[in-house]
């Protein structure tokens, strides 16, 4: 629940930057950029770019301890990306 705080805290910084440089409209900008930017970081970090033989030789390479941590990575990230993603998403809809 840390990390969704987390998110909410950059969306709500994201949203009170957006309203004071620009306007209303820039909010789902800001606040999808910040909620891709973590996306693709946890796609990067879940090694979902690369290929078939470059999986398995990771998976048969890498340590028990550094694929949990890795995994704690990707899901951080994507619980930090999630409420960015909400917020852009209710902006982009009902504004």
């Amino acid at each position: 629940m840390k990390y969704v705080a987390i998110g909410l805290l950059l969306s709500l910084l994201g949203s009170v930057v957006a309203l004071v440089i620009w306007d209303v409209h820039m909010v789902a900008d800001v606040t999808g950029m910040i909620g891709l930017v973590f996306l693709v970081l946890s796609m990067i970090m879940s090694g979902a770019f690369v290929s078939g033989d470059r999986v398995r030789l990771n998976a048969a390479t890498e340590t028990d301890k550094g694929r949990e941590e890795r995994n704690r990575l990707v899901t951080r990230s994507l619980l930090i990306a999630l409420p960015n993603l909400v917020v852009m998403l209710g902006f982009y809809l009902f504004i």
